[in-house]
């Protein structure tokens, strides 16, 4: 087993500089440099700007009782994408990139209802309807002219 983990800290970093350089002669140099810049600072601003919306988020689900080991997956996938985008290569800026896409989001539609928490509707309804009551008032002409 740490002949594994030895073995796959050595192939990854070397499976990077094939998959850099195989692209720069492929596309040329100037792009996959540029690609390697943009994907720096697009991890680097993820991991600055999320960091009060995650917590949050989370603080949210978890007063709602609807804290699920999916919203905590959901989190860690993000920071992994984040740093994955950070390191220099493209094998790991395509992986970012998969872990970014919206699993639960597609998942989620077919997947039963989450548990009722304190704040949700009795009827599980799905959260796009907000039921109120209402009246309409006319504009009083008098009050208008003077």
């Amino acid at each position: 087993m740490p002949y594994l983990l030895l073995l796959l800290f050595v192939a990854y970093p070397i499976a990077e500089i094939i998959t850099i350089v195989l692209l720069a002669k492929a596309i040329g140099t100037f792009w996959v440099v540029l690609w390697l810049i943009g994907a720096f600072f697009g991890g680097l601003l993820m991991l600055r700007h999320h960091k009060l919306a995650v917590g949050a988020a989370l603080f949210g689900d978890l007063r709602s009782g609807r804290l699920t080991i999916h919203s905590l997956f959901a989190v860690a996938r993000y920071y992994i994408a984040a740093v994955l985008l950070l390191l220099p290569g493209i094998l790991g800026d395509v992986v970012a990139l998969v872990l970014l896409l919206p699993w639960g989001k597609l998942a989620g539609k077919n997947a039963a209802p989450a548990a009722a928490g304190p704040y949700s509707s009795p009827n599980n309804a799905s959260g796009d309807v907000i039921d109120g009551e209402y009246r309409q008032v006319k504009p009083d002409a008098d009050r208008l002219k003077g």
